[in-house]
């Protein structure tokens, strides 16, 4: 049903029955996103396959039931997004296309802060103490952080664009990646002069400095 309401909103669709022919589709930037549906048998492993290879550098968003536990489930696995299946549909599509739209807007392969870059392509941190690979939430954090190097990113708008939810549901994860992002960073930098650090500003949000 939900495909037939994409192919008449003009979003064309195209079905994988297994995890490989859709990592090689990815690979030749065939598609500007990916639906999965929730079932409890296999999305765990779509997940992590895609994960594993760093192949989600579109929109993933799964469709589901009404579950907050599948919901938080799918988004610890590294969905972007968690759509209610029972919901209106016109809501799904008004979702996925803003995914898209965002995911399209233009920006650069990498960005520098100081002696350190991230690498989109790669999703890697390539500092003095050599290279680091983020997963995908990491790097997502890491991302906006960079960009607004120096400035505070409200939580709000880190668990908006990072998880498609309000600071409110993700603060907690938000904590935890924070955390986890802070280590890398840290790891191997003897000098404390190239050593990023991320500033807890309580109640408002986070702030990357040097």
């Amino acid at each position: 049903m939900t495909a037939i309401l994409l192919e008449e909103a003009d979003i064309h669709v195209t079905h994988f029955q297994a995890p490989a022919p859709l990592k090689i589709a990815l690979q030749r930037a065939e598609f500007g996103a990916v639906l999965l549906e929730d079932h409890a048998d296999h999305l765990d492993g779509w997940l992590a396959s895609l994960q594993a290879d760093r192949l989600v550098q579109v929109p993933c968003i799964v469709v589901g039931p009404r579950d907050p536990s599948r919901m938080a489930l799918a988004l610890q696995k590294g969905a972007h997004d968690y759509a209610i299946v029972d919901v209106d549909a016109r809501w799904l599509i008004c979702r996925l296309r803003a995914r898209v739209k965002a995911q399209a807007r233009g920006r650069p392969e990498s960005l520098r802060v100081g002696p350190h870059e991230l690498h989109a392509g790669t999703q890697t941190l390539v500092s003095p103490s050599g290279e680091t690979g983020l997963t995908s939430r990491e790097f997502a954090l890491a991302w906006m952080l960079f960009e607004n190097f120096g400035r505070v990113v409200d939580l709000r708008t880190l668990c908006a664009e990072i998880w498609g939810r309000s600071a409110d549901i993700g603060k907690r994860a938000l904590e935890q990646h924070v955390y986890k992002l802070r280590r890398k960073l840290g790891a191997g930098t003897s000098h404390a002069c190239h050593r990023l650090r991320i500033q807890t500003v309580y109640g408002i949000g986070y702030r990357l400095q040097l």
